[in-house]
C-alpha cells in the first residue's frame, strides 16, 4: 500500500500512526488518523485434537489478564510462518513439527491496517518459552469442551483468540 500522501502523526517501535485525507461525497476533505501496522500472527497450538494451548496474557492497556491464543507482531524481513514459529516458542516454550496456515483478517479495519495469519501448530514439543522482560504470560491447556464453556461465559473477550477458537470449533464444518 502506497502511504506516500499521508502524513506521519507518530512513529512507534511497533507501529506507526499517519493521518490520510479522504474525500465525501460532498466534495469535502477529511482527515482520519489510521495505524500502520506490518502485520501479525495468531497461533492455534494443538497438543492433540481436543486441546488447545491458551495463555493468560497480562493487558496493561486494559488492565486485564486476558486468555488468549498466543500470537505476535512481524519483525522487518520476516514471513507470518517464521513469525509463527517465534512467537509459538516465545509465549508457550512449545515448538511446533508443522504449522498449518488456515486463515487472515484484519484485526481492526476501522482504525487499522493489521493483517493477522491464523497458524494451527500441531506435532508441538514443550520446552522453555522466551518471553520478553515485561511479559507476564502463563500457558493454560483447554479441551473442546472447556473452551466452548469460556466462549459461552464471556471468560474469552480477545477478538483474534475468539476468530481462531471459533475456526476450531466448526473447523469440521467449514472443511465439510
Amino acid at each position: 500500500m502506497d502511504t506516500s500522501d499521508e502524513r506521519v502523526l507518530l512513529e512507534g517501535e511497533r507501529f506507526n500512526v499517519h493521518q490520510m485525507e479522504l474525500t465525501g461525497s460532498d466534495g469535502n476533505v477529511y482527515r482520519r488518523e489510521v495505524i500502520r501496522h506490518p502485520g501479525a500472527v495468531v497461533l492455534l497450538p494443538l497438543v492433540d485434537s481436543d486441546t488447545v494451548v491458551l495463555i493468560k496474557n497480562h493487558r496493561p492497556t486494559v488492565a486485564e489478564t486476558l486468555l488468549e491464543l498466543p500470537a505476535g507482531t512481524r519483525e522487518p524481513g520476516e514471513s507470518p510462518e517464521q513469525t509463527a514459529a517465534r512467537e509459538l516458542i516465545e509465549e508457550t516454550g512449545y515448538r511446533a513439527g508443522c504449522l498449518q496456515e488456515m486463515h487472515e483478517f484484519y484485526s481492526a479495519p476501522g482504525i487499522c491496517d493489521e493483517l493477522m495469519h491464523l497458524y494451527m501448530a500441531t506435532d508441538l514439543t514443550a520446552g522453555q518459552p522466551e518471553r520478553e522482560a515485561v511479559e507476564q504470560i502463563e500457558n493454560r491447556l483447554a479441551d473442546r469442551d472447556e473452551i466452548h464453556e469460556l466462549i459461552a461465559t464471556g471468560a474469552i473477550r480477545d477478538a483474534k483468540t475468539l476468530v481462531g477458537l471459533y475456526a476450531f470449533l466448526f473447523a469440521d464444518r467449514l472443511n465439510g
